[in-house]
């Protein structure tokens, strides 16, 4: 029977519609998945221009919502918030036209209080607090478009069994137009977690075509991986690598004409999809060199990262990072993290963006990753002939190769 793709970042309509699916048996235990998305995530759960405010309160008869969004009910009416069957969940749902940053209260049977879930809290200037959320620029990139003019690759899609993990999963390759123009043309490889997430709400292959016809990233072949048991596949799970480094990677290298080389090999994924990205490249320095992570959950392995880092010697690699400023949970194990990179004097980009542990934010900076994990090198000078050595005259000093620091 087919099952649901997982979501690397969690929606409430998603949830919503689970909620209400679940039977009897399986209610408890959907409404404490849901409790913990909401404990480590915060509220409300944006998506764009859509805002949902959620509260869990089984024993409460009425809950509503007031804010600078209704004038923080002077009009004598707050907003009422719909009960969700018999979970004990409230919610309302708000669709805004434009970025803002808006503070708000709810109204629990009389009685106002913070949003329990909402991490962001600030002085109401009465004795009090009030928590309040942004929600950014809505505007997608240009790259995320389908672009007419330009070559396109294509993707083949194909299910993938697992004799590590006993399990099945949904591969999506993108094969760039270079890779039908040229049978003799091997190609790098990036390995996607949240694969299918990543094609279908990041548009993965539009932003490829895109980069690649404006000559921003060099063709590669990108390999797009769903999840199974997303939870726990993806926390730093061992048998997973097993099932990644020796089952999966040396099966696309012999179906697809793919250079074997760490040097052109990278992983990638968001929030847990980030951590396993990560994990495996430290544990596994000889196969992966590019990584990145958005929005990555580092801080639930923040030590074993950390023990990882401090034993690599010999291998270098390229990170890119970034997160929201608007998910302060995710911050600190960043900045710990990049302080140990930066010693090993790995190149890394990171970036605190203003948005939040959603797809909104993620795509629209999937440019910038790319770009700083694959972006060519400068054309290569082709030496002229070295004069024959004169009599009583020394060689020239050998010229020395620079590298650029990013």
């Amino acid at each position: 029977m087919a099952t649901t793709r997982e979501e690397a970042a969690p929606t409430f309509p998603t949830w919503k519609a689970r909620l209400e699916a679940a039977g009897a048996s399986e209610l408890e235990e959907e409404v404490s998945r849901f409790l913990q998305i909401l404990k480590t995530l915060g509220t409300p759960m944006i998506e764009g221009p859509q805002v949902n405010f959620i509260y869990y309160g089984p024993q409460a008869s009425q809950v509503e919502l007031t804010g600078e969004f209704n004038e923080w009910g002077r009009s004598g009416h707050a907003i009422p918030m719909a009960r969700l069957g018999s979970t004990g969940f409230f919610y309302h749902t708000m669709q805004l036209s434009e970025p803002a940053r808006l503070e708000y209260k709810l109204i629990i049977d009389g009685e106002w209080q913070l949003d329990p879930f909402c991490p962001n809290q600030v002085d109401n200037g009465v004795g009090g607090s009030n928590s309040y959320f942004i929600a950014g620029d809505f505007h997608e990139p240009p790259e995320l478009q389908w672009r007419g003019e330009i070559a396109h690759g294509r993707v083949e899609q194909f299910e993938f069994s697992s004799r590590r993990l006993d399990n099945t999963r949904h591969l999506y390759v993108y094969l760039p137009a270079a890779y039908d123009e040229d049978g003799a043309q091997r190609f790098g490889s990036l390995y996607v977690h949240d694969g299918g997430e990543y094609l279908e709400r990041a548009k993965m292959a539009n932003v490829l075509d895109n980069l690649i016809a404006d000559g921003d990233v060099p063709p590669l072949v990108t390999v797009m991986v769903d999840p199974v048991n997303r939870m726990e596949e993806y926390w730093a799970n061992d048998r997973y690598l097993d099932f990644l480094c020796d089952e999966l990677l040396p099966e696309i290298e012999q179906r697809y004409r793919i250079v074997s080389n760490r040097k052109l090999r990278g992983i990638m994924g968001a929030s847990l999809g980030g951590l396993i990205s990560v994990y495996a490249a430290l544990s596994h320095p000889d196969l992966f060199s590019l990584v990145a992570g958005q929005s990555s959950a580092l801080m639930i392995e923040e030590e074993k990262l950390a023990s990882l880092i401090k034993q690599t010697r010999r291998a270098s690699f390229r990170f890119y990072f970034d997160v929201g400023k608007y998910e302060p949970r995710f911050i600190p194990a960043h900045e710990q993290l990049l302080a140990l990179l930066k010693r090993k004097r790995w190149p890394v980009l990171y970036q605190e963006l203003a948005g939040g542990h959603n797809w909104t934010s993620w795509r629209a900076h999937l440019k910038d990753l790319l770009i700083f994990l694959w972006k060519p090198a400068g054309p290569r000078r082709v030496a002229a002939p070295r004069p024959a050595a004169q009599p009583g005259k020394t060689k020239s000093a050998a010229a020395r190769r620079s590298s650029r620091s990013h």
